[in-house]
């Protein structure tokens, strides 16, 4: 009696502890998988509804072959240079969080989450790629020798920003392909960028005239802003402020 007793403590315990964490709790169900729910699908699988198993494998979660099953034929992911990663990624999990109600493209992109499984994939691989997972870890490891963004991981360094990246190049390979020596994963923007003072002649070393630039109104234009006729398009500093494109100088101010 005192056994079955117990275990009827211990489930009343367990549903408290399930209430506590967040869980709503499910009575009438017939399988494990209504004792939780973290919440709400996203838009994009909402029509999954109950179907916890569509997704989620006993123990294992939730794996890339119940992924695969429904998203095999999504030919637009590696038709596109951005997402043409996603042939080779060996997980979906880390990167596509599905309870999100009222989300409709459930993805965090998780950078380090991405070097990880690269890494993974390498150990998976021949002689050649589980050396160079090795020599990876040592650079890892080395720490204080890394030549360092401070604002990007070692792991997340591993990374070939240009593989996804290569389209939004803004300063046209100018700058080589080495993103993380600037920027970080979470923004573009980097927060401690110190633009050169406003009176640099050299704008044309980072920037490059847009193409209205060359358009016949905008030449005119450019000419009473810059204060009379002859201005060439490589001297940026004639009409734009070094604080925004748009911050234009006075043109009725003329330029010195």
């Amino acid at each position: 009696m005192w056994r079955w007793t117990a275990f009827v403590g211990a489930l009343i315990v367990l549903i408290f502890v399930a209430k506590a964490l967040g869980f709503s709790v499910h009575y009438g169900k017939s399988t494990w998988q209504a004792f939780a729910r973290p919440g709400p699908l996203s838009k994009a699988h909402a029509f999954i509804g109950e179907n916890c198993a569509a997704c989620h494998a006993p123990v294992a979660g939730v794996t890339r072959a119940k992924c695969v099953a429904c998203h095999a034929d999504a030919a637009e992911l590696v038709d596109r240079q951005p997402t043409a990663f996603h042939a080779t990624v060996s997980q979906c999990a880390p990167c596509h969080y599905e309870h999100q109600a009222g989300v409709e493209r459930p993805i965090h992109m998780d950078h380090l989450a991405l070097a990880r499984i690269g890494l993974a994939e390498l150990s998976n691989g021949d002689g050649a790629e589980k050396r160079k997972r090795a020599d990876l870890l040592r650079w890892i490891r080395s720490g204080p020798n890394i030549p360092s963004n401070h604002a990007i991981s070692a792991q997340e360094q591993l990374l070939n920003c240009v593989s996804c990246h290569q389209v939004q190049d803004v300063h046209k390979s100018n700058f080589g392909q080495n993103c993380a020596l600037c920027h970080a994963t979470k923004t573009w923007f980097i927060a401690n960028y110190v633009h050169p003072k406003p009176s640099t002649r050299q704008c044309t070393q980072c920037h490059t005239a847009s193409p209205c630039h060359y358009m016949e109104g905008c030449l005119g234009m450019m000419g009473k802003m810059a204060g009379g006729e002859g201005a060439r398009l490589e001297q940026c500093y004639l009409c734009h402020k070094t604080t925004s494109w748009y911050d234009f100088k006075n043109p009725m101010g003329g330029h010195h």
